[in-house]
């Protein structure tokens, strides 16, 4: 059984087992993992194992950043933390890629991945730019559904304020991160991006509990959450870039199957990795190819 299934259908269990009327299980969904300071490059044990020459970058080639992100309903401020990679003088030029990386993990875990992305087109030949959502790494705040959006713009709005246009700006987004990448690519209309990549995308919550096999409820009875990803990429219509491991065992293959055919362009690319599971598709594709494969997209 998929892992994913598994655990929403035994929490499912559990809490009809336990008379519950309504349980929000945002904060199950977000196990964010905290750090005081960053190591990035000199971190060990990321989220993959990168080959050397894809991991080369050293302290000078990356900037930490601090900017703020604002509850909407609240207006509460909350300072976040991002890293770009490359030059802060030439973002006004150069083609950049936002990367929204996944769950649980903080950005040291996800550097190897960052690192792999800045050496598309060869050492530093794109500017990255990626962030620790509320509550993850140095965030302050609590992480939650709208906060990922609310995160995704304040990225964004940074990147706008250093000069960065819409026709060289690129999102990526990983697992979680295709959440607010997708999102922000259908409806924010004062920024749409040149084009969007997701990897591993989740299609939505009640998509999980509709294919559980421990319980069939509404997902509106256990949870606030939506992540109506297969519906909001109707909205997009820039050329999408789809990766995804026909072995993912925690978000299964079908639910990008689900996305990429609502997709609202007519420009897609997809890419079902064999014998691949959730994290493995540069692996298991081939980091050359991997990258190649990117390159060709962010160039046609």
């Amino acid at each position: 059984m998929k892992k994913s299934l598994l655990i929403f259908g035994t929490l499912f269990t559990a809490i009809i087992l336990l008379g519950c009327k309504k349980i929000t299980l945002d904060s199950l969904a977000f196990p964010a993992e905290k750090t005081e300071s960053y190591q990035f490059e000199a971190f060990v044990d990321g989220e993959v194992n990168v080959p050397a020459q894809y991991n080369s970058l050293s302290a000078a080639d990356r900037t930490l950043i601090e900017f703020n992100s604002t509850d909407q309903e609240t207006g509460e401020e909350f300072k976040l933390y991002g890293v770009y990679i490359g030059d802060l003088a030439t973002i006004s030029t150069d083609t950049v890629i936002l990367y929204l990386h996944g769950q649980s993990k903080h950005m040291d875990y996800y550097w190897s991945r960052a690192s792999l992305l800045a050496h598309v087109g060869g050492s530093l030949n794109y500017g990255v730019f990626m962030i620790d959502y509320r509550g993850y790494g140095m965030s302050e705040g609590t992480p939650t559904e709208q906060g990922l959006y609310e995160d995704a713009d304040a990225a964004i709005d940074w990147l706008i304020a250093q000069g960065a246009t819409q026709e060289k700006t690129i999102y990526y987004g990983f697992s979680l991160g295709a959440i607010p990448s997708i999102d922000r690519a259908a409806y924010r209309t004062d920024f749409k991006p040149s084009k969007l990549i997701i990897e591993s995308p989740l299609a939505s919550v009640q998509n999980l509990v509709d294919n559980s096999t421990l319980m069939n409820v509404n997902a509106d009875f256990v949870t606030d959450l939506g992540f109506e990803n297969y519906e909001k990429i109707k909205e997009v219509t820039c050329p999408l870039l789809w990766f995804h491991g026909k072995e993912d065992d925690y978000i299964d293959i079908q639910n990008g199957e689900l996305i990429y055919a609502n997709y609202g362009g007519s420009n897609g690319t997809a890419y079902r990795v064999d014998d691949c599971g959730h994290s493995e598709v540069p692996e298991k594709m081939g980091y050359e190819t991997y990258l190649s494969n990117l390159l060709n997209y962010i160039r046609d």
